[in-house]
Parts: C-alpha cells; sequence; structure tokens
C-alpha cells in the first residue's frame, strides 16, 4: 500500500512513510518542531490499527506535504533572489515597458504578504541595502582583487552598525531600503536629529558627535564606492556635508587619555604580580608600548625560546606588523609564559584572554584591566587611563630617552613622518632595536615604573 505501512508486522499500529519531494528535503519540518525533514517523511497514526482509518489518515497526512510543497514553491518563485532576477533583467532592458508589464503580472500571483516586497525589489534600479552592504565590505575585504584599501574588522563591523541605524530610522528592513532612496534632506535629519537622540549599548549614554561622524563617514564610504561602481543613479553622495555647516565646538571639559604617573604603575605592579595574567599583560605592555590586542594574539610561533623578542604579524595598521625587541627585565616573562604554553599545548601566550571572533580584539583583556585599574586607582581616572595610556607612557618616555621619532615608531607601530627620504631608509637592525629599547626600559626604571616589576 503506497505510503502506508506496518513497520511492526500484521496487526500491529499503521504509520505514514513517503519519500520526501526534493523540494521539501533539508526544509523546517512542521511535524517535529526544531528539525529539518530528512530523505523521508514518516508520521505515526497514533496507534491506529483499523485499514480504512488508517487510509483515511493517510490521504490526509499526504494532502499537507503536498500543500507545503505548494508554499515552499510560492516562497522560492517570489523570494528575494528571484525578485533580484527580475531587477536586474529590468535595469539591463533598454526599454523597460515590456519587463515592468511582466513583473507587475508575476506580482500579482504573489502571497498578499508578501507582494508589496517582491514589487519593490523586482523594480528597483539600484541595490537594496542588504546587497549594497555586502557587496561594499566584500570590495573591501583584506586582499581584494579590485585594490581596494581594505577595511579592517572594527571598520567592517561600523559599516553594519550604520547600515542598522539607517534602516532603523528609515523602518524598513535592509532588503526593503533601497540606496536611491536615501536623500540629503533624509540624511540631515538621520545626522542631527535621530543619531543624537539614540542611545550607545556600550555606554549607556547617547551617542557623541565623534560616534555620529564615524558613522556616517562609513556611509559616505559605501556610497561613494556605489557611485563610482553605478550601483545606484544619483546627482551626487548623499552623505556629503554641506561647507556652510555650522562648525562644532572643541570638547575641553572632558579629560584626554594621559600616561601613567610612576605612583601609579607602582600601585597596579603591586595589585597584579607577575604570574598573574593581568600582571604579566601589563609589564610587556609597559616596557614594550605594544597595543593589549597584540600582545594578547602573540602565539608559540611568533617569540624566541629564551624570551627576547615577540612577532605581531599585523593589526590596527600596515605599521603594526614588526618584530618587538623584550628588553630583559622582561624576558623572563614571555620565557615563562612561552614555555607554559608550549607545555599545555595552547598557541597563544596569553589563551586564557579570549579574542573577539567578530572585532579581533581582545576585548575580555581590556574588560579585566578597566575593573582593575578601578579598583587600584579608583573610577577617578576611566577617562584619563586604559590600557592603552601604556602607549602614551612608552612614547613619551622614549623621547627622553634618546630615541628618534623614527626608531620609536619602528618599536611602536606607529605610521611614520613622511619624508623624501623614507623610500631608501630601512630603519635599524634587530640588535640596534634591541638597545634602543633597553633605554627606554632603563629609563621607565629610572624614573620609579619599574620598581615592584
Amino acid at each position: 500500500m503506497q505510503y502506508i505501512e506496518q513497520p511492526k508486522g500484521p496487526g500491529t499500529a499503521y504509520r505514514f512513510r513517503m519519500k520526501t519531494p526534493k523540494n521539501l528535503r533539508g526544509k523546517p519540518n512542521p511535524w517535529a518542531e526544531g528539525k529539518s525533514i530528512g530523505t523521508w517523511i514518516i508520521r505515526p497514526m497514533a496507534g491506529e490499527r483499523h485499514l480504512p482509518s488508517a487510509k483515511k489518515l493517510r490521504d490526509i497526512y499526504l494532502a499537507e506535504v503536498r500543500k507545503l510543497e505548494i508554499e515552499y514553491r510560492a516562497r522560492h518563485r517570489f523570494s528575494q533572489e528571484r525578485a533580484e532576477l527580475w531587477a536586474d533583467a529590468f535595469r539591463a532592458e533598454r526599454d523597460d515597458t515590456f519587463v515592468r508589464d511582466l513583473i507587475y503580472d508575476e506580482a500579482e500571483k504573489a502571497p498578499e504578504s508578501g507582494r508589496r516586497t517582491f514589487l519593490k525589489v523586482a523594480t528597483a534600479t539600484t541595490l537594496p541595502m542588504s546587497k549594497a552592504r555586502e557587496q561594499y565590505l566584500e570590495a573591501r575585504e583584506p586582499g581584494n582583487p579590485y585594490g581596494n584599501k581594505p577595511l579592517g574588522k572594527t571598520s567592517a563591523n561600523e559599516v553594519t552598525t550604520a547600515v542598522n541605524y539607517l534602516c532603523a530610522f528609515m523602518d524598513r528592513t535592509p532588503d526593503a531600503l533601497f540606496l536611491d532612496e536615501i536623500t540629503p534632506d533624509l540624511v540631515s535629519d538621520f545626522q542631527h536629529e535621530f543619531l543624537p537622540a539614540k542611545t550607545s549599548k556600550k555606554t549607556g549614554r547617547p551617542l557623541t558627535p565623534a560616534t555620529i561622524d564615524k558613522l556616517i563617514t562609513m556611509l559616505r564610504g559605501l556610497w561613494r564606492w556605489a557611485l563610482a561602481r553605478r550601483k545606484v543613479k544619483l546627482d551626487a553622495n548623499p552623505f556629503n556635508s554641506p561647507d556652510d555647516d555650522v562648525p562644532r565646538a572643541k570638547k575641553h571639559q572632558e579629560p584626554k587619555r594621559d600616561q601613567f604617573k610612576p605612583e601609579e604603575t607602582r600601585k597596579v605592579l603591586a595589585a597584579a604580580p607577575q604570574g598573574d595574567r593581568l600582571g604579566d599583560l601589563f609589564r610587556l605592555g609597559l616596557v614594550t608600548g605594544a597595543r593589549v590586542t597584540e600582545i594578547a594574539k602573540v602565539t608559540v610561533a611568533e617569540t624566541k625560546e629564551d624570551g627576547s623578542v615577540f612577532l605581531i604579524a599585523g593589526g590596527k595598521s600596515e605599521n603594526a606588523k614588526r618584530v618587538v625587541p623584550v628588553p630583559t627585565v622582561a624576558q623572563p616573562i614571555v620565557k615563562r609564559l612561552r614555555a607554559a604554553a608550549v607545555e599545555g599545548g595552547d598557541v597563544r601566550l596569553f589563551h586564557a584572554f579570549p579574542i573577539n571572533a567578530a572585532t579581533g580584539t581582545a576585548k575580555s583583556a581590556s574588560k579585566a584591566f578597566t575593573t582593575l585599574r578601578r579598583k587600584v586607582l579608583g573610577r577617578d581616572t576611566d577617562e584619563r587611563l586604559a590600557f592603552h595610556s601604556l602607549r602614551h607612557t612608552w612614547k613619551t618616555v622614549s623621547r627622553r630617552a634618546g630615541l628618534s621619532i623614527d626608531d620609536a615608531h619602528d618599536l611602536g607601530g606607529w605610521v611614520g613622518v613622511k619624508r623624501t627620504s623614507n623610500p631608501y631608509d630601512h630603519g635599524l637592525n634587530d640588535n640596534e632595536l634591541a638597545k634602543a629599547q633597553e633605554k627606554v626600559a632603563a629609563l621607565l626604571g629610572l624614573e620609579g615604573h619599574l620598581n615592584g616589576f
């Protein structure tokens, strides 16, 4: 009997069994929550042993399968992807009247709930935000074949955040908002009315002018790409700032990032001794000026066994890639961490601090240090000190130690000063860099930063 069987033999309960139609395989199973439809659709019949009754149930189950097939065919026929294929044909056709008529005929057959979206996508003369964002980020990926300057993970995430804010402002999904719908007037309301009223999830406070400017910059870049690639039909970039915009007031009320004072450094060293993961991280940041994520990412393969050197494979800028000589005072720390990582089969020296997959940063390390700093130095240092302040400390001391600005930039991974001689100057060799690093460490010691190191 087709689609009906007694798996436990004659006289036992019947069940429905049907080979799954191809267009339903892998789709969500409406008869088993949380599962997908496999090769076979098998449904029990509540212990039914009466054949005529079982056949009636079989017919009902079969009708449900056929109905599901029709629903999925309709979803595919009027899906976002199919609508975009219609849009491609619409944009490519010189005489678009014929294609437009076909699109409207097709839309009439679409389910009423999705008809409006299908029609909007299919007749669009430009890309929806979802596709524009996807293609733009692909065009700005590291190693992209277009020669475009790549975006870092943080910047790519900021593009996504900016697009999400814009969609919220327009009360549309990224699939239903199109590039050419955004006008300078809308941008003005978005930038000066909508964004200032939004609250940052990170700080719990309204978005700052600097954050808003960053979001607008990200969207300006997306539209610049779209205009250059003819993805949108506009006369100008709607996110370009007007020349006569009101000048911004300079912020004087908030303290800027500062360097650590020797007494502050000593207090942190006393609270986090060597062997403590934060203590080790702080000490290496202090004597090398490396960023917290740069140190947290260092692997066993990127260090020497004696702890004298670690390699930073890349980071915030091209200059971040560098060899960092470790001063003598800190070499035992690197040596110990390396040996422990090898023994434990860990890749990174600071494997205890996970790397955030979305941003590629060591957020957990930054948060842990903030907690320690507040406990030791008080919350009033929030705006003045962070782990990054160690870079300020190292850079300031390097200057007083007599290092040239170029040597300091080579050691710290900053963008160097542009000079006509730059293409011919390849900097200090490794031994000379190590000597320069020792000069900085010596002055850090003289000034009292290393007491309790």
